[in-house]
C-alpha cells in the first residue's frame, strides 16, 4: 500500500500530496486501485501491438464526403494476458477481455463478442489505441468524427466511470447550474454521478488548425441515440463545424490544414470537464505528419559530401503493405513504431476472469483513504470523513490527480517486442492522465526469483541510450543522446560531444503527460537473446521535479522490454544512418521565431476550500473541524488555523494572471475560472513570450492549442515578491526544438515564445487531465487585426472578406468574438459595416 500525508505549501496554506514511499529495491508495494493485484499479472508475455495505419473511408455515411469517417465505439480488448497471447505462450492463466472505447473507421462492422486486436484481414479497424492517421505536410485532411457510443439497439451507452457534475462540465441535461440557470456547459450542485449520454469532441493535439476544427471543449456533441432524454441538449454551446453541410446525426465535420512541419501529433477527446474520464476509457491515437520542407527526406548524413542522404530507421506500418501484428514476415520488417505509454488499474473477478478498467469513483482515492460507506479500496487505511457539495465546496468524485498500478503500452500490459539487432525509431507518447514518466533503457543481465513476473530483483546492467531526434513538433536542432544524468548533443559528424548534465542526476528521458519524444534505439551488435528493458523512475505521485522517490520497481517502474533476435535482421537494416552521423532538418534552426511584440505574464495556482476546515487523525483519516456556510467567512483561514486545522485542498487547480490588489496596491496572482472573461487575446500575426509563474507544488505540462512554441528559458522567482531570482537557465538540449507542451516547474518562471497566426477561439491548459477538467484550462482568443482584416488570407482586404464575415454571423456567438473589429466586445453587423467602409475606401493589400 502506498501511503500519503498532507502538508501546507511554502506559500499560503495550499495543500499538496507527498509520498512516504520510495527507495524500495526489492519488495514491491504497488499502488492501490482496483481489485486486480498488478503483481499477479505476468509481464513480457504479450507481443507489443504495433498500431496500423487508419484506412481511408470507402463508404460515406452522408454528405459532404470526408477522407476519414471515424467513429468512437465501445468494444472489448485483450489488454491483460489471455486469449491468443496465452495460446502463443502456452499459458493457461488467462485474464478476460476489458471493455474500452476507441476510434475506428465508421464503415467497419463490429460483430457480437468482438475482442480486439484482430488481423487486418477482418476489415475491423477498432482498437485501443486507435490506428494511426497518416498525413502529408501541406495537404488538408477532412474528417467526420462520429459519436457512436450506442448499444446494438441504438440506445446510448452510459459512461464506464463515475462523472462528477459539480465541476464545470458539458452538462448535456442543460439543467441545474449552480448560478440558477438551466443551460449546458456549467457547474451544477448535483453530487450524483451522471448517467446520461456521453458527450465527445475530438482534438488533434499539436495541430496548427482552424478554430472550427480544433475541438473546443464546449463544441461537444451527443450520439444519435434513440433514447436521448427530453430536454437534453445534443450539442454544446460552441458547437461548430468546418463544413456545416454535414448531415450525419451525432457527428461533426472537421478539416486539418496540416500546414506545419513533419511531426508526431496525437488525437483524443477534449469534452469540457469530462476529458479525464473519456480519455481514460481509451479513445486516443497517433496523428503523424510527414513530408514538407522539414521531413524525413531532408535528413542528412554529416559524414558524406552528398546532401540529404541520411536514412532513418523504417519502414512504418502502412495500409496495403501487410499486417504488423498478425503477419510475422511483415512485422519483422517494421522499424518505426508509435508507442503510447499509459498507467491503468483493473477490477477483476477471479471466477469469471472478467476484467474492467478501474477509475476512482470518490475523492478519497487521491487522499490514500477509503470513502465512507463504499468499497474499501486501500486495506488498513483510514477514511475521508468530510461533507461534499452541496454541503461544502469540495467536489465528491473529482480526484485532483490519479495514479494507477499497471503500465499499459499500446493497449497491452507490460508487452515485449522481439527486435532485430538493428536501429528502431520509436515515437514515444506519454498518454497518462497525471503521471510523469522518466524513461531509461537497461540490459537485463540476470533474472530475479520470478523472471516471468519481472520483479524488482532482476539485475540491470549497462544503460542503452535513447538518441532523441525530435520532440512534440518535429526534429530537434541536433540529435541528443539521452542517458540517466547525461544529455549529449551530437554534432552529426560521427564524433561525440561534451555531455550536458540535467538539473538532477536522476533525470533521464523525462516526459510530462502529452509530451512526445521521437527517438532511435540502436540494438546493433547485441547478442542473440539480449533483453533490454524500458524502466520508469518518476514518482508514483504528483511530480514537482527531481530528486524524488522512484516508481515502484516491481510494477510502475517497469514499462516494456525488447528481446534481440538475430533471425529478424533485414538487408535494409544496414542502410539506416548511425545516430552519431545524423544532421536534422529543423524548422527551429531554419526559421527562428521573431522577437516578441509582447511579454505576457500568467500564473498557475491551486485553490483550497473557503469553508471546510479539516484535520488528520493518527490513522490518517481526514475529518471535519468545522464547515462554514457559503460563501465563506473572511476570517475562515485564521479560525481554521487557530483550531489546529487546515483548509481542505486542493479544491481546484487554476490558471491566472497578475492583478493589483485594490486594498494594498500590491501585485497578486488572480486565479481565473473557465467562465471568466478572456484575458489572453493576442492580435493575429503577433509573436508573444508568455512567462508562466508556477505558484503550486506540482510541475504542470502546459499546452496552448494552435501554436508551436520555443521554450526560451526557466528562472526561479520569489514567491512573495514575484521577482526573478538569479540568471535564467536555458531549456534542456532535447527541449530546443519546437514544442506544444512544456513542463512548468514549481517556484519557477517558464518562458515560451509563439506566433499566434490564426484567428479564432482556442484554449490553453495543464495536460494533467484531472487538472484540466477542474478549472486549469482557459479560453484564449487570437483577435483579428482591425487595421488589416484579411480574413480569407488572400493578401487583400476586399468583398471576399466581407462575405467571410457575413458567414460567421451564423456561427455560435462565442466563437465569433475574435472578429470584433470595432472593439465593443460583440460581433454583429456593426463589424461587417466597419469592414465594408475599409473596402469601399480602398482597403490596401496586406
Amino acid at each position: 500500500m502506498r501511503t500519503f500525508f498532507r502538508t501546507a505549501a511554502i506559500v499560503g496554506t495550499s495543500l499538496c500530496i507527498l509520498s512516504l514511499g520510495g527507495g524500495r529495491t526489492v519488495s514491491a508495494q504497488p499502488l492501490a486501485g482496483g481489485t486486480l493485484d498488478p503483481m499477479t499479472i505476468p509481464k513480457y508475455v504479450i507481443p507489443l501491438v504495433i498500431p496500423p495505419e487508419m484506412p481511408k473511408s470507402s463508404v460515406q455515411p452522408g454528405m459532404p464526403a470526408a477522407d476519414y469517417n471515424v467513429a468512437v465505439r465501445q468494444f472489448r480488448q485483450q489488454i491483460l494476458p489471455g486469449g491468443v497471447w496465452n495460446t502463443l505462450n502456452g499459458r493457461t492463466d488467462a485474464f478476460g477481455a476489458t471493455t474500452v472505447w476507441s476510434y475506428g473507421r465508421a464503415e467497419d462492422v463490429i460483430p457480437p463478442n468482438f475482442v480486439a486486436p484482430v488481423p487486418l484481414a477482418s476489415k475491423i479497424s477498432f482498437n485501443y489505441p486507435a490506428f494511426t492517421v497518416e498525413n502529408t505536410s501541406g495537404t488538408m485532411n477532412r474528417v467526420r468524427w462520429i459519436n457512436d457510443l450506442v448499444d446494438s439497439s441504438g440506445n446510448y451507452l452510459p459512461h464506464l466511470f463515475a462523472v462528477d457534475q459539480t465541476i464545470h462540465w458539458a452538462n448535456p441535461s442543460a439543467t441545474g447550474c449552480s448560478d440558477g440557470t438551466n443551460r449546458t456547459d456549467c457547474r451544477t450542485m448535483n453530487p450524483n454521478p451522471y448517467t446520461g449520454p456521453v458527450p465527445i469532441v475530438v482534438h488533434v493535439h499539436g495541430s496548427h488548425v482552424n478554430a472550427k476544427s480544433d475541438g473546443y471543449p464546449e463544441a461537444w456533441w451527443l450520439p444519435a441515440a434513440k433514447n436521448i432524454p427530453p430536454g437534453f441538449a445534443k450539442r454544446g454551446s460552441h458547437f461548430d463545424q468546418f463544413d456545416t453541410r454535414n448531415n450525419v446525426r451525432g457527428s461533426a465535420f472537421y478539416a486539418y490544414e496540416n500546414d506545419q512541419p513533419a511531426g508526431t501529433l496525437w488525437y483524443h477527446d477534449h469534452s469540457l470537464g469530462i476529458t479525464r474520464a473519456n480519455v481514460y476509457a481509451g479513445p486516443a491515437g497517433f496523428w503523424l505528419v510527414r513530408g514538407g520542407t522539414y521531413g524525413d527526406q531532408f535528413v542528412d548524413d554529416g559524414t558524406t559530401p552528398a546532401a540529404s542522404d541520411g536514412k532513418l530507421p523504417g519502414p512504418a506500418p502502412r495500409v496495403g503493405l501487410g499486417d504488423p501484428n498478425f503477419d510475422p514476415l511483415f512485422r519483422a520488417t517494421i522499424r518505426e513504431i508509435p508507442v503510447v505509454i499509459q498507467d491503468r488499474s483493473f477490477d477483476y473477478d477471479p471466477v469469471t476472469k472478467a476484467t474492467k478498467l478501474f477509475y476512482p469513483s470518490n475523492r478519497a482515492f487521491f487522499e490514500g483513504l477509503n470513502a465512507l460507506g463504499q468499497r474499501v479500496e486501500i486495506p488498513g487505511a483510514g477514511v475521508l470523513d468530510i461533507p461534499f457539495i452541496p454541503l461544502s465546496d469540495i467536489s465528491p468524485i473529482w480526484n485532483p490527480e490519479a495514479f494507477f498500478n499497471t503500465m499499459v503500452v499500446n493497449g497491452s500490459t507490460w508487452p515485449q517486442l522481439d527486435s532485430a539487432p538493428a536501429k528502431y525509431r520509436l515515437r514515444l507518447l506519454n498518454g497518462c492522465n497525471s503521471r510523469t514518466l522518466n524513461l531509461a533503457l537497461f540490459v537485463v543481465t540476470g533474472p530475479g526469483p520470478d523472471a516471468i513476473m519481472g520483479t524488482a530483483d532482476d539485475i540491470l546492467g549497462q544503460e542503452v541510450p535513447f538518441y532523441q531526434i525530435g520532440s512534440d513538433q518535429g526534429f530537434l536542432p541536433q540529435v541528443v543522446m539521452v542517458q540517466t544524468g547525461l544529455y549529449t548533443p551530437l554534432p552529426g559528424d560521427g564524433t561525440m560531444a561534451v555531455a550536458v548534465a540535467p538539473p538532477d542526476p536522476q533525470q533521464a528521458l523525462l516526459m510530462g503527460p502529452a509530451e512526445r519524444a521521437d527517438v532511435i534505439v540502436d540494438f546493433t551488435g547485441f547478442a542473440e537473446g539480449t533483453i533490454v528493458r524500458m524502466i520508469n523512475t518518476a514518482p508514483d505521485a504528483p511530480f514537482g521535479g527531481f530528486p524524488d522517490a522512484k516508481a515502484d520497481p516491481g510494477t510502475t517502474g517497469q514499462v516494456m522490454q525488447f528481446v534481440v533476435k538475430q533471425s529478424l535482421l533485414q538487408p535494409d537494416d544496414a542502410l539506416a544512418t548511425s545516430p552519431l552521423n545524423l544532421v536534422l532538418p529543423s524548422e527551429r534552426v531554419a526559421m527562428p521565431l521573431p522577437a516578441p511584440a509582447r511579454v505576457r505574464q500568467v500564473t498557475l495556482n491551486e485553490e483550497e476550500s473557503a469553508q471546510l476546515c479539516v484535520q488528520a487523525l493518527p490513522d490518517g483519516s481526514i475529518v471535519t473541524i468545522f464547515n462554514d456556510p457559503p460563501p465563506g467567512d473572511p476570517t475562515f483561514l485564521a479560525r481554521c488555523t487557530g483550531a489546529g486545522g487546515v483548509p481542505m485542498a486542493p479544491r481546484a487547480a487554476k490558471l491566472g494572471v497578475f492583478m493589483t490588489d485594490p486594498m494594498t496596491g500590491m501585485s497578486m496572482s488572480m486565479p481565473m475560472m473557465w467562465m471568466d472573461a478572456i484575458t489572453e487575446a493576442p492580435v493575429v500575426g503577433d509573436t508573444e513570450t508568455w512567462e508562466i509563474f508556477n505558484f503550486t507544488m506540482d510541475a504542470h505540462p502546459i499546452h496552448p492549442h494552435l501554436v508551436r512554441f520555443e521554450v526560451v528559458d526557466r528562472q526561479p522567482f520569489d514567491m512573495m515578491t514575484f521577482a526573478p531570482i538569479g540568471t535564467p537557465f536555458p531549456p534542456q538540449p532535447n527541449e530546443q526544438g519546437l514544442k506544444d507542451t512544456a513542463i512548468a516547474y514549481p517556484g519557477q518562471i517558464t518562458r515560451v515564445k509563439a506566433t499566434f497566426d490564426r484567428i479564432g477561439l482556442y484554449v490553453w491548459h495543464c495536460h494533467i487531465l484531472e487538472h484540466e477538467d477542474n478549472e486549469m484550462m482557459r479560453p484564449y482568443m487570437v483577435k483579428a487585426n482591425p487595421a488589416l482584416p484579411d480574413f480569407n488570407e488572400d493578401g487583400a482586404v476586399n468583398l471576399l472578406d466581407v462575405l467571410f464575415l457575413l458567414k460567421r454571423l451564423s456561427s455560435p456567438a462565442g466563437t465569433n468574438l475574435p472578429y470584433d473589429l470595432n472593439g465593443d466586445g460583440k460581433f454583429n453587423l456593426l463589424d461587417v459595416h466597419r469592414l465594408l467602409r475599409i473596402v469601399v475606401t480602398g482597403g490596401r493589400p496586406v
